[in-house]
């Protein structure tokens, strides 16, 4: 059977795109011990946590803590001091067209679930997880160190808002662009899902149907005045 136009175009396009010989495709995790300088730094991360002198964004929008955000103890802070309500992931000089997501999550009955955590993570603009490359090698790699990534929760309101950047589609894919979206609520449920773009032309009508059957939300980004773009999806849990 022959490909629709739309796709079979994507798909050379996507194949004339030129990449440098020497592109890395992976780079290696973080080992499990941190050298002592990036082990000192953590540990004083934790303390201004603990004693509330920065929050989480705090952390995450600095510039020079970004070659902490692969290393596990540091996540492990953030998640221990995911915030309410809001959260931005990217620091000012991030390239790429802002984006504000904000999500509703509701149990299987309908209700709105309060203090679900959110765990967010996704590429860059380039479509690479990492600084170093576009993957991070070994089980879960990407899940575990992707450098935009964090910890929110939901509301009284079961709501929850993202302030980041548009993610691009991996190099040498066709996959869509995408934000991964692991939530869990406890008793009242928990999902793993991935957000893509209702305008993205990876999003073919065919990945768009897997997408619904795989309970992937798909957004509609709209245009603010100063070019950043903002969008809401629903987010169902599953119960356990």
């Amino acid at each position: 059977m022959s490909l629709p136009f739309a796709e079979w175009f994507l798909r050379l396009i996507l194949a004339l795109q030129s990449h440098p010989a020497d592109e890395p495709r992976l780079t290696p995790p973080p080992p499990d011990v941190p050298p002592k300088e990036i082990s000192e730094r953590i540990k004083l991360a934790a303390e201004s946590l603990a004693a509330k002198k920065l929050d989480a964004e705090a952390l995450l929008v600095d510039p020079k803590q970004m070659d902490l955000h692969e290393w596990t103890a540091f996540r492990e802070q953030i998640k221990k001091h995911a915030p309410v309500g809001k959260l931005a992931i990217v620091t000012p000089d991030e390239p790429g067209t802002r984006l504000a997501l904000r999500g509703i999550v509701r149990d299987e009955a309908g209700k709105r679930v309060e203090g679900a955590l959110v765990y967010a993570y996704q590429t860059s603009a380039k479509g690479w997880y990492s600084d170093k490359a576009p993957h991070v090698s070994g089980e879960s790699g990407d899940v575990k160190h992707a450098r935009l990534f964090g910890y929110v929760r939901t509301g009284a309101d079961g709501a929850f808002e993202l302030r980041t950047i548009r993610p691009a589609g991996y190099p040498r894919s066709d996959l869509p662009e995408h934000i991964h979206m692991h939530i869990d609520a406890k008793e009242r449920g928990s999902m793993g899902t991935e957000v893509l773009f209702d305008d993205d032309p990876r999003l073919t009508p065919e990945k768009r149907m897997k997408a619904l059957r795989s309970r992937d939300v798909v957004v509609r980004a709209e245009k603010n005045p100063d070019g950043s773009l903002r969008a809401e999806g629903a987010f169902t849990l599953k119960a356990r």
